[in-house]
């Protein structure tokens, strides 16, 4: 029998959402970024998947992109890999896969199989999940998973659900309970966050190395005469060791993973007061390795609140899907605040405007990108270069980016309300009450501030209750017939009828706002925009370990910073001089370096001890030193650069 959960929010069914104008290009964009990775010798050996849990990420990618473009071709190329991942499931139920770096791709697997039964309907996929989850069941009491992998068990709650809902399989919550005792305690970090500090300002480098070395030769045994066989109880005792749980709790990967388990493990088993967890972990990120783009600073591990630190993109992609998560579960608008930064800022400037090449690791300032090796890089061959062609972590992490963000613009509250929590140009169907309503979103947010709404099909009249988020730092109008219906900040929410026919449109009011960030810098934003200066920049080819990559290295100054004002209305802080808007063409690539949306020019001051250092990017000047001369400035969306300035020191006047 059928079973389902309380959620006063859900998302619509695959498909339900087409991207359209500015979002529909930047997807097909993606899509062309997948067709050039490389052939299937890089990803299969035979009819076995390589490159570990890069595989079914990558599917999975491929499986995203296909339900928001709804091309054939895309889903036919899905389905070829994925038998790659049915044929790894053995009799017993485990995954046995080519390659492996230890049992992380199991878990990206279970993902996979989730993601391609929600698109098909295919019951080979749950089959395959049931009998994997039966294999989990019976051998979890003798089986240690290890790092990563054990540090991602809960990552498979979803799919279980999923398995749950359709039949009695009551032993998957008795499943779960033990992978949450195998796991690490993330309910605890939400609760109480140790790690304040970049994460090598926490233990000693000796501590990790030692840890990383016991990991190698557990993960990857070498029979030796010194070497002796790790037992169950030497690797618990590992586990527990506080070296370990650092390596663990630290990786940028698995935090933005966590974000979203007591959301889902709470709804699974029936504690819906685990959510709050959830919005407590995200603020811990935010507060202590929080930047202006919305997503925490990790290289690797965790990178305190410099602006020169790197933000994975990797992470970066998770945290989308966690927000998305939290969002669907909790309804908080400040999830949809931060999809919207992330999207529009980190995955806009990941890579070129035509996705020719990607990074890796991308910086808030960053006036190079190379691949000389930066100090807090633990494992990137080639630094923050663009890599060309290939399969990379960064590539990769994209093809899911801009899927997930479509998930997030609309969903169901109930049986008759809609929940608009983010913009983009897109149609929306969905069916409330029994009635189908299509409508059609019109609009060139973030970087216009009208968004129209057209009901193109209606079965009758259609009673429903919209919910419009209110964008941060943004108030916004609800106009229908020339009227304005109603406005304000936060939540706007309307009971109305709808037809075929009927148009409303949301007028947004975004102003340019000065914002204090973790580490007393000051950046400009415009609602989930982030502004970065213009900077010139040269690119150049380069081979590395990695294959081609693309360097890019600023050619204009780019030390200097905003002349504001001490106090604005309201206490916030404003330009001294009001800033000159420069509304251009709407590009046909959203993210254009050459051609963006829109610019703004500031009056600015140079900053006379700032420069460069090892990373390519010094640290905010604590006591800066400006000129007395003031210059007039370009800055345009943080998603148009390659290189640039946005977090800057406070240059203050009046």
């Amino acid at each position: 029998m059928a079973k389902d959960t309380e959620n006063p929010f859900r998302r619509l069914p695959v498909g339900s959402i087409i991207p359209e104008g500015w979002l529909g290009r930047q997807i097909e964009i993606v899509n062309a970024l997948q067709k050039r990775m490389g052939a299937d010798t890089a990803l299969l050996s035979g009819e076995a998947w390589k490159r570990g849990e890069i595989f079914p990420r990558y599917v999975r990618g491929l499986i995203l992109l296909a339900g928001v473009l709804n091309e054939p071709q895309l889903r036919s190329k899905a389905d070829g890999y994925m038998h790659a991942i049915f044929d790894a499931a053995g009799e017993g139920g485990d995954f046995a896969p080519a390659e492996t770096d230890g049992a992380a791709p199991k878990t990206e697997a279970v993902k996979t199989l989730l993601s391609y039964y929600e698109l098909t309907g295919d019951e080979r996929a749950l089959v395959t999940l049931r009998k994997f989850f039966k294999y989990r069941f019976n051998i979890l009491s003798v089986t240690h998973s290890w790092y990563h992998a054990r540090a991602r068990l809960l990552d498979e709650i979803e799919a279980m659900e999923a398995v749950y809902r359709t039949g009695d399989y009551e032993w998957l919550k008795d499943l779960a309970e033990a992978l949450r005792d195998k796991s690490p305690d993330w309910f605890r970090l939400a609760v109480r966050f140790p790690y304040k500090k970049a994460a090598e300002k926490c233990i000693s480098l000796s501590a990790v190395k030692k840890a990383l070395r016991t990991i190698e030769n557990a993960e990857h045994p070498r029979e030796t005469k010194r070497s002796k066989p790790f037992t169950p109880e030497k690797t618990e005792a590992e586990w527990k060791t506080a070296a370990h749980q650092f390596l663990v709790e630290t990786d940028a990967v698995n935090l933005a993973k966590a974000v979203k388990y007591p959301c889902t493990y709470g709804a699974f088993m029936g504690d819906r007061e685990l959510k709050r967890l959830s919005l407590r972990l995200i603020a811990n990120l935010d507060k202590f390795h929080g930047n202006a783009t919305g997503m925490f600073a990790a290289d690797r591990r965790l990178g305190g609140t410099s602006p020169a630190r790197g933000i994975d993109v990797e992470a970066a992609v998770e945290m989308m899907e966690s927000l998305l998560t939290v969002l669907e579960s909790t309804g908080e608008c400040v999830c949809a605040d931060m999809l919207e930064q992330i999207a529009f800022n980190v995955i806009g400037a990941a890579a070129f405007d035509d996705a020719s090449a990607v990074e890796d690791v991308l910086m808030v300032n960053q006036l190079e990108c190379s691949v000389r090796r930066k100090e807090f890089f633990s494992s990137y061959a080639f630094g923050n270069a663009f890599a060309r062609g290939g399969i990379t972590r960064g590539g990769v992490a994209l093809l899911s980016a801009y899927p997930l963000f479509v998930q997030s613009l609309c969903m169901m509250r109930g049986a008759d309300e809609l929940d608009f929590f983010t913009y983009a140009p897109c149609t929306v169907n969905a069916t409330v009450r029994g009635a189908k309503l299509c409508i059609k979103e019109e609009t060139g947010y973030p970087f216009r501030n009208t968004v129209v709404f057209k009901v193109t099909e209606a079965d009758g009249d259609v009673d429903v209750r919209i919910n419009f988020r209110v964008p941060r730092y943004t108030t916004m109008q609800l106009i229908s017939g020339g009227q304005t219906v109603a406005s304000g900040a936060g939540l706007i929410s309307v009971k109305c009828t709808l037809r075929t026919g009927s148009t409303f449109m949301l007028k947004l009011d975004i102003p340019l706002v000065a914002v204090t960030n973790r580490d007393s810098s000051l950046s400009f934003v415009k609602g989930s925009v982030l502004m970065a200066s213009r900077l010139g920049f040269e690119t150049s080819a380069k081979n590395s370990t990695a294959g081609s990559v693309a360097e890019a290295n600023a050619v204009k100054k780019w030390s200097f910073s905003p002349l504001v004002a001490k106090k604005g209305a309201g206490g916030r802080r404003t330009l001294y001089d009001s800033e000159q808007t420069i509304v251009n063409k709407m590009p046909e690539k959203p993210f254009d370096r050459d051609n963006p949306p829109f610019e703004l020019r500031f009056r600015c001051k140079n900053v006379l001890n700032w420069d460069f250092d090892i990373n390519g990017f010094s640290a905010i000047p604590q006591a800066p030193k400006f000129s007395e001369e003031t210059l007039e400035r370009a800055f345009v969306p943080f998603g148009c650069t390659a290189v640039r300035v946005a977090q800057f020191p406070p240059c203050f006047r009046g």
